[in-house]
C-alpha cells in the first residue's frame, strides 16, 4: 500500500440531490406497490400463508442485506482497514436502513401465530405434525414463549438501529468536521458491534426461520444465516459501486485495486457458504436421525430438488469459477454480473430455505415476487435518498489517501 496526495477535484463524488430523490421515487414507488399487494393476501383466508410466508423471505432478506452492511462498515473500523475507506460510505448507507426493518415486522408481529406453528399448536391442521410439535415444545418451553419472542425482537432492532444510524451519522460528521477522534471512537465501539451483530443475527435466524418448524434445530443455521448474509452484502457493495462508477462517480477514487480485493471476499465468502451448507447437510445425512432427515427431504421431493440444484449451480459454481479469475474481479462487467447474480441468488436462498415449510410442492406465486419487489424497493428507494444527502466516500477520513493509492500487487 502506498500513500498518495488525495486530489479529489476531478471526481464525482455527490450525487445531485434532485437525481437521488428521482431514484428514491421509483423504487419506492414499486415497492409500495408490491407491498400493497402483499397485504391485499393477509387478509383472506385463501392467500392467508401463502402471502405471509412470501413476505417473511423478502423481509429476511432485506434484513440481511441492510444488517450486513452495517456489520462490514464496522468490521473495517475493527482491524484498521485502509483500502475499504473509499468502499466503506456504501456499507454506511445500506446500513441506515436498519430503523426501517420496524416497520417492515409489524406483518410479523401481527400474524406471527399463522407463521410460527408454536405459538398456536391448537390450530395446526395435521395431527401427527401437531403431536410432534407438542413434544417438541416440552423442551423448548423455556425459549419459546410469546413475551420472550418479542422481547428478543425488541433487542435485536434496538441493536441494529442503533449501530446502522451510528455508524452512518459519525461517518457523515467526519466529512464536516474532520474529527480524527470520531475514527477513533468508531474503531472502539467496532468490537461490540460485531459480537452482537453475530448474536442478534444468529438468534433472529433461530426465531424467525428456524422457528417457523420448532420440530427441527440445528445450531448451525446461524452460521448458514452469516455467511449468506456476508456474500450478498459484499455483492450488493461491489455491484453498487461499479453501477455508480458507470454513471461517472468516483473514477479515480475507486480502482481495479479496490474491486480486486473485494472479489476475493466475494469469492472466500462463496467458498464458505458452500461449505457451511455442505456440512449442515452432511452431519444430519450421517446421523440419520428421522427428526432431522425429514427437514431435508421437504427440501428435495415434490419439484424442490429444482431449486437445490440452481442454489448449487448458480450459488457456489458459476460465482466460485468465475470469482478465481483475476482478470474477472477487475472486469466491470463480469463482476457487476456476479456481484448481481448473487444479490439474486440470496433471495432464492431464502426462498428455498423456508417455502418447503410452508408448501408441498415447488411454485412461484404471484406474492413471491410482490413481496421482494415490495421490500426490496422500499430498501433501495430509502437508500437512494440517502445516497444523495452526502459524499459517496468519507472525504476528510485521515486514511483516505492510502486508500486511494491502495496497490494489491
Amino acid at each position: 500500500m502506498s500513500a498518495m496526495h488525495t486530489d479529489l477535484s476531478a471526481a464525482r463524488l455527490q450525487i445531485p440531490v434532485g437525481a437521488a430523490n428521482r431514484w428514491a421515487m421509483i423504487f419506492g414507488g414499486i415497492g409500495l406497490l408490491g407491498l400493497a399487494a402483499t397485504a391485499s393476501g393477509f387478509f383472506s383466508e385463501a392467500t392467508r400463508m401463502e402471502s405471509l410466508s412470501a413476505y417473511l423471505v423478502a423481509f429476511f432478506y432485506v434484513l440481511t442485506l441492510a444488517v450486513g452492511a452495517m456489520f462490514f462498515a464496522a468490521l473495517q473500523h475493527l482491524v484498521g482497514a485502509r483500502w475499504s475507506v473509499v468502499l466503506r460510505r456504501i456499507a454506511e448507507n445500506y446500513g441506515s436502513f436498519t430503523p426501517w426493518l420496524i416497520l417492515l415486522f409489524i406483518p410479523i408481529a401481527v400474524f406471527a401465530k399463522d407463521i410460527l406453528p408454536w405459538m398456536n399448536i391448537e390450530g395446526i391442521k395435521n395431527p401427527e405434525y401437531r403431536q410432534a410439535v407438542t413434544v417438541a415444545m416440552e423442551s423448548k418451553t423455556w425459549y419459546l414463549t410469546v413475551p420472550f419472542f418479542f422481547g428478543r425482537a425488541v433487542i435485536y432492532f434496538a441493536f441494529w438501529t442503533f449501530a446502522g444510524l451510528f455508524y452512518y451519522r459519525k461517518s457523515v460528521e467526519v466529512d464536516t468536521s474532520g474529527d480524527a477522534h470520531t475514527i477513533l471512537l468508531l474503531r472502539k465501539l467496532a468490537p461490540p458491534t460485531v459480537i452482537l451483530f453475530g448474536l442478534t443475527l444468529t438468534f433472529a435466524a433461530f426465531d424467525w426461520l428456524m422457528g417457523v418448524d420448532p420440530t427441527w434445530a440445528t445450531t448451525m443455521f446461524g452460521v448458514y444465516g452469516f455467511a449468506g448474509t456476508m456474500l450478498s452484502s459484499l455483492a450488493l457493495i461491489a455491484l453498487t459501486a461499479r453501477t455508480l462508477q458507470g454513471y461517472g462517480y468516483m473514477e479515480g477514487v475507486v480502482n481495479d485495486e479496490h474491486f480486486h480485493d473485494i472479489g476475493k471476499l466475494m469469492f472466500g465468502f462463496t467458498v464458505f457458504w458452500a461449505y457451511i451448507a455442505y456440512s449442515m447437510f452432511m452431519l444430519i445425512w450421517y446421523a440419520n436421525l428421522p427428526e432431522e432427515t425429514v427437514w431435508y427431504r421437504k427440501h428435495w421431493e415434490n419439484g424442490w430438488s429444482t431449486l437445490t440444484w440452481t442454489l448449487i449451480l448458480l450459488h457456489f459454481l458459476v460465482p466460485f469459477f468465475g470469482l478465481i479469475s483475476r482478470t474477472a474481479k477487475r472486469h466491470p462487467t463480469i463482476l457487476k454480473a456476479l456481484a448481481a447474480l448473487l444479490v439474486v441468488m440470496h433471495w432464492v436462498d431464502l426462498y428455498w430455505l423456508i417455502m418447503p415449510l410452508f408448501r408441498e410442492h415447488m411454485a412461484f406465486s404471484f406474492y413471491d415476487f410482490a413481496a421482494v419487489l415490495g421490500t426490496a424497493g422500499l430498501f433501495f428507494g430509502v437508500a437512494a435518498r440517502t445516497f444523495g444527502k452526502a459524499a459517496l466516500i468519507p472525504i476528510k477520513d485521515p486514511h483516505l489517501a492510502d486508500s486511494m493509492g491502495y496497490d494489491n500487487g
